[in-house]
């Protein structure tokens, strides 16, 4: 590991354990709508030509703004719809207008489960509409019909995150493990360390501004994750995956 790699994870764990004045992970209604709108800045405008929200608008109204701005998406996906090969093209748009769905679900007072709902089918059409993946990922990452926000909800969104981008980004080095092999933070945990150690390895020498910023932003998902295996939370489980879709942006 170079002085760099490792200069990551250490400002990264020290932000974990609150050493630097780094804000406490929230994961609620206003959270989950940010972190809607972060992912979609990832990829949506540059795939329809569609501006995201600001946060402000988000902050004012969360559920309210979430809702609209994804029927602005998938009202124009009936209309022009994606722009991918293959089976990319139509589970592609199943995840946004299933995004759109569970928005509705979430506007009409159904609880935040949906918002996370929303979220992991916005990964899933990233995955799909962007990067043309062709495997079928599951609609949502709830056990059964109820949309509880769990341990295990956030990990299965975190998993399916890492599958979007990981394999394709490091080959074979990171294994992402089936659904039934990921139920505990522990688990994940793990996981993220693999992860770190096959990104440091490409990219601990590199010193262009996406590789830092995305290395900077895994590390805080490793600290992130670490937190959420020792038992300190959920939240760190949502602060990693929110921490691992900027990382998916600047080095996938």
């Amino acid at each position: 590991m170079t002085d760099t790699a490792s200069s990551y994870t250490a400002d990264a764990i020290a932000a974990g354990r609150s050493l630097y004045p780094y804000p406490k992970p929230v994961l609620d209604t206003g959270a989950l709508a940010e972190a809607i709108r972060v992912q979609a800045r990832t990829w949506v405008t540059a795939a329809f030509g569609l501006t995201v929200p600001g946060p402000e608008e988000f902050a004012a109204a969360p559920v309210e703004t979430v809702a609209r701005f994804l029927g602005g998406v998938a009202e124009h996906v009936r209309i022009w719809g994606v722009e991918a090969g293959g089976d990319a093209e139509p589970w592609g748009i199943a995840h946004l207008l299933n995004a759109h769905a569970d928005s509705l679900y979430a506007a009409h007072g159904r609880g935040d489960g949906h918002l996370l709902g929303a979220l992991y089918s916005l990964i899933a059409a990233r995955a799909h509409v962007r990067d043309g993946h062709e495997g079928k990922f599951a609609l949502d990452p709830f056990v059964d019909d109820r949309r509880p926000i769990t341990e295990t909800a956030l990990i299965e969104t975190i998993r399916m995150q890492l599958t979007t981008w990981v394999p394709d980004t490091f080959g074979t080095v990171v294994q992402i493990p089936a659904r039934w092999e990921m139920r505990r933070a522990a688990d994940l945990s793990d996981v993220l360390v693999d992860v770190m150690g096959a990104a440091e390895a490409r990219y601990g020498d590199v010193d262009d501004d996406d590789s830092i910023r995305g290395m900077a932003h895994l590390a805080n998902g490793r600290a992130h994750g670490l937190r959420a295996g020792y038992g300190y939370g959920d939240v760190y489980l949502f602060a990693a995956l929110n921490s691992l879709v900027l990382a998916a942006a600047s080095l996938a």
